[in-house]
């Protein structure tokens, strides 16, 4: 028997185990969203989908009505749960304990080795928790640790998670070449483009191109969409480095503000704890509910420009959790996929739009002579207004309906009812008192007779 040259496998990270779901959150505060089956489309020759085993004109009725009914969800809620993916429920479960381990098991030191450019425009690496201070003196409560695919290499990790690198490049494969794929492809049918039109946004040449197939720490030669394949964490401010008034506001405040996606598809792995809440048609905030082994998609603002409205970036934020999971940290897997950087954000030129009513938002900005935007000029620009104050805008000035654009994707921050930032301050509190003191005396003396006015 001829002895195997491959060095064994790494074991098995420790696990993740997900909460129980909560039981605090009423049924009415949830929103059901669509389930799409993806295993039942048959795009592509190589894609592996339960429809190939059917009939052409059973996979043709089944295809097509599930093509309306995905449209039909990204055009009003603008999520969809997605099963049939290609991921299994242990695929799923590892990538949770590769997770945990980069969240909980890397020391702080290792973690501040590898840092995020972020000021240099670049997630690559991990983002401490309160890096981003707030207006009113809190800081955010998320961590993260992301990967471009072509940062996907055994140098760029931390020691603990090295032997696993395999495992990270294989998660952004399926991510990408499967998943990414096949959606694009019943998007682009349902707004009736060939079927490789939004595809062709976002990948270059061959689909099989094995660009993720080198050694661990070789040179990635990725030509594709700048992808991110992000760890999180949200949790409390429980770190010392927080003055404790600061660590109350925190915790007491949203965990993320309202916005939507810069990109085109945000892929979220389904996880128990109620945070997570969409904007839904009638204008209320409802939590979306767990769908175990389902991937959570949405849209982001770049797919709402190219379909001219037809398909809706959708937005949400993350709360603090109900009360039986607040003491838990929330462990998230996201995947936020871009268009190709030299993409013009325009609408897309062809009949099926118009007929589906796409309207273009950059009909005002063009007027006034603005130059069309690629995907990376606006996720530059919107990069930097994040969290900035929006400024009076100038009449005739394009770069003022950019601001416009920006600000209703990703609004100023407003408060939420109760939280400690629609409280007062201790200055507005002491005027309070000095003002009721002074009524309460004048209405005293009124009473009394003692105090007289001239008429």
């Amino acid at each position: 028997m001829a002895l195997s040259l491959l060095p064994p496998p790494p074991p098995p990270p420790p696990p993740w185990t997900f909460a129980p779901s909560s039981k605090c959150v009423p049924e009415d505060q949830y929103t059901d969203l669509k389930v799409i089956d993806l295993s039942l489309f048959h795009l592509f020759d190589d894609d592996g989908s339960e429809a190939s085993k059917l009939s052409s004109v059973e996979a043709d009725a089944v295809q097509k009505d599930l093509v309306a009914q995905t449209l039909k969800a990204f055009n009003t809620t603008g999520f969809i749960a997605l099963k049939g993916h290609g991921l299994t429920s242990e695929d799923i479960q590892h990538q949770f304990a590769l997770g945990k381990l980069l969240m909980e098991d890397v020391g702080e030191e290792e973690k501040h080795r590898l840092l995020a450019n972020i000021k240099e425009g670049s997630w690559a690496g991990y983002k401490p928790q309160g890096y981003h201070q707030r207006p009113d003196g809190s800081y955010d409560c998320v961590e993260h640790y992301d990967f471009y695919p072509y940062t996907a290499r055994e140098s760029n990790l931390p020691e603990l998670a090295k032997p696993y690198t395999k495992d990270f490049r294989g998660f952004i494969e399926h991510q990408h070449y499967v998943v990414l794929r096949k959606l694009l492809g019943v998007l682009s049918l349902g707004l009736g483009l060939d079927k490789d039109y939004l595809w062709n946004l976002h990948h270059r040449g061959s689909a099989n191109d094995g660009a993720l197939k080198v050694g661990p720490d070789e040179e990635i030669d990725w030509t594709h969409s700048k992808d991110i394949s992000r760890y999180v964490r949200y949790r409390p401010l429980r770190s010392e480095r927080f003055p404790p008034a600061v660590k109350d506001r925190a915790e007491k405040d949203l965990w993320e503000f309202v916005h939507t996606d810069f990109g085109s598809l945000t892929f979220r792995y389904s996880q128990p704890i109620a945070a997570f809440q969409v904007l839904v048609p009638n204008g209320k905030w409802r939590y979306i509910r767990h769908y175990p082994e389902h991937i959570i998609v949405s849209l982001g603002d770049s797919m709402e420009f190219l379909t001219g409205g037809v398909l809706k970036a959708a937005p949400h934020r993350v709360v603090e959790p109900p009360k039986d999971q607040r003491h838990l940290d929330i462990l998230g897997i996201v995947y936020f996929t871009r268009l190709l950087s030299e993409v013009k954000l325009s609408l897309i030129n062809h009949s099926s739009l118009k007929e589906l009513g796409a309207k273009d938002v950059w009909e005002e900005y063009h007027k006034l002579g603005g130059k069309t935007l690629t995907s990376n000029d606006w996720i530059t620009r919107r990069s930097k207004l994040v969290g900035a104050k929006r400024i009076k805008r100038l009449e005739g000035d394009p770069e003022g309906v950019l601001d416009d654009i920006h600000f209703r994707h990703h609004p100023e921050r407003v408060p939420v009812a109760g939280s400690s930032s629609s409280r007062m301050g201790p200055c507005c509190r002491f005027l309070l008192v000095v003002v009721v003191v002074v009524v309460v005396l004048l209405c005293r003396g009124l009473m009394n007779g003692t105090w007289k006015f001239a008429c």
